[in-house]
């Protein structure tokens, strides 16, 4: 299962009420858990080496969620980098992107340490309350 699937996945289920989807495929399996009262989601992938006879091991990834409705940026700035980029290590605290909501910047932090595996969401592009902005995988 590529990662489009998955943010297709995703895409589909942010607005109901489904709490857990899983998909088995070609001996992949995919497990989404949703925590319907706005704190992350976790999603667990198999890991990569995975063959359809190796036995199952999952990787949990845990969705970064915006906490408000607004425009997604990855920077300070236009000129700034990135806060994070794929592969890059987190600390609970650190700002991972902001959220501009009428007319305010609000830097959302990350509730937990982590490395980043997924940016879902281009930079500048609308967001929605509870929409996953990252996956991340837990340290």
């Amino acid at each position: 299962m590529n990662l489009k699937e998955i943010k297709d996945i995703i895409e589909i289920i942010e607005g109901t009420d489904i709490s857990e989807i899983e998909i088995e495929r070609s001996g992949e399996r995919l497990v989404i858990k949703r925590n319907l009262n706005g704190l992350a989601d976790k999603i667990g992938v198999p890991d990569k080496s995975m063959t359809t006879n190796d036995a199952v091991e999952d990787r949990e990834l845990v969705a970064v969620v915006s906490p408000l409705v607004g425009s997604f940026y990855r920077s300070a700035s236009p000129d700034s980098p990135p806060f994070v980029e794929v592969g890059s290590e987190v600390r609970k605290g650190d700002v991972i992107c902001i959220i501009e909501s009428m007319k305010l910047n609000n830097e959302i932090e990350v509730e937990f340490d982590g490395i980043v595996v997924s940016v879902l969401i281009e930079n500048g592009q609308p967001v929605e309350y509870g929409q996953s902005l990252f996956l991340l995988e837990p340290l």
